[in-house]
């Protein structure tokens, strides 16, 4: 056994409940997200390739080293990679899709539609609406279409503007949108596909922040996706994060949540925003 190698990754001691509460208190307070007490295990473990990274030797060094630099390091953005999980699928909950197709795009026929998907994760989301909104458009159902997606994470941004997926991805996909919107490449050894470059064409990224004071973006988006991102923030955040984003939806614009989160607790009503279906809210006035 390499005994090196063991002192290596775990030579760094534990991190201590104090380092646990100037970590979480400054992800909180900058990024929105809640590491209750039960989460110092999780984080220790994923900042352990951290460590490893930049050479130090335990937590303690690394918690200094993040809090000094804070935002104008670049640390503090790998950190934020490793804490928040970026799991997504290609037509995650379809129910949310089947919507926009049978219900939504009948009312915007002949218009361009502009959707954003906040916190896009690695763009499985994002390009399945590219999906739904291109087959639309060659129907001649809608006009066009214009998509965003932003996150807080670059590595994951990065993934989703290459748009190249495992193929195990594409069992969510239906069979018609594989031929017409993916490409397979050609090595047995480690199968994949990638989004048609029409359909990238569509698709914008930005790195963004939801606790941002304002969003570089436009204010008349026919939708926004913010689904199973809410999750990792407490209840004030919550409310804060959708108040924010409803002001960017256009008059009758609607607001799509994870079908595991609920808005029950907030007052939809101040921020214009009234329930359709369970998950689904629109921006009154249109």
């Amino acid at each position: 056994m390499n005994h090196h190698k063991t002192k290596e990754y775990f030579g760094f001691g534990n991190l201590t409940p104090a380092d646990f509460k100037r970590l979480s208190e400054f992800i909180y307070t900058h990024f929105g997200i809640h590491l209750p007490d039960k989460k110092k295990y999780l984080l220790q473990g994923r900042l352990v390739k951290r460590l490893v990274a930049l050479k130090m030797s335990s937590f303690a060094e690394y918690t200094d080293y993040v809090l000094k630099n804070g935002l104008n390091g670049d640390e503090v953005f790998e950190m934020i990679d490793v804490v928040s999980t970026n799991k997504t699928d290609f037509f995650r909950d379809k129910a949310h899709f089947d919507f926009i197709s049978e219900t939504l795009v009948p009312q915007w026929r002949g218009r361009k539609v502009k959707g954003w998907s906040a916190g896009c994760s690695t763009g499985q989301e994002v390009y399945t609406l590219a999906m739904v909104l291109e087959e639309a458009r060659r129907e001649s159902r809608i006009a066009n279409f214009d998509l965003l997606g932003s996150d807080i994470s670059q590595s994951v941004l990065q993934k989703a503007k290459t748009a190249i997926y495992p193929y195990r991805e594409v069992v969510n996909i239906p069979e018609s949108f594989r031929k017409k919107y993916l490409l397979r490449s050609r090595k047995p050894a480690n199968p994949q596909i990638r989004i048609i470059p029409a359909l990238r064409a569509k698709v914008g990224f930005i790195l963004l922040n939801l606790l941002s004071e304002s969003f570089p973006v436009g204010t008349d988006y026919e939708m926004i996706f913010c689904r199973n991102t809410l999750i990792y923030f407490d209840s004030p955040t919550q409310e804060k994060v959708v108040s924010h984003l409803a002001k960017h939806l256009a008059p009758g614009g609607y607001f799509f949540i994870g079908f595991s989160e609920s808005l029950l607790n907030m007052d939809i009503r101040t921020m214009g925003l009234k329930l359709v279906k369970p998950t689904i809210y629109q921006k009154t006035g249109g």
